[in-house]
């Protein structure tokens, strides 16, 4: 909870700052900005790694194999960083080109999880014969 509060405080001091500075001076609003997302993108990746290590934990005591759940984590992850590609297109006023980041990231992560497909496949003809 506490990197919680100093995210929102830091997105909120960041949101300020910058519309009082927009008006004025645009690029150090701007500026103002990109740190912001940046210092929250950097902390978030610590945190990303931190959970993803407790979920291979997890998962190992579980006796689940890695081809189980590396593909939707692939997949999960693909399609965090394509929702923040789209995004920034769109804020910069690429609609066009956000949708051509989206179609990609779909096809990725469909091409991601096609080793899943082929082990249920693979497990459901077995369970046929």
């Amino acid at each position: 909870m506490n990197g919680l509060a100093a995210a929102c405080g830091l997105v909120l001091a960041a949101l300020v700052l910058s519309l009082v500075l927009k008006k004025d001076a645009p690029v150090i609003a701007f500026l103002l900005v990109l740190t912001a997302g940046m210092l929250l993108a950097v902390r978030g990746m610590e945190l990303a790694g931190s959970a993803a290590q407790q979920f291979t934990t997890l998962l190992a005591q579980s006796g689940i194999t890695a081809g189980l759940y590396r593909p939707v984590c692939k997949a999960v992850g693909t399609a965090a960083v394509v929702r923040v590609l789209s995004a920034l297109c769109r804020d910069a006023g690429q609609s066009a080109l956000a949708a051509k980041v989206e179609l990609v990231g779909a096809v990725l992560a469909l091409s991601f999880c096609l080793p899943l497909l082929e082990q249920v496949l693979a497990l459901t003809s077995d369970w046929m014969l």
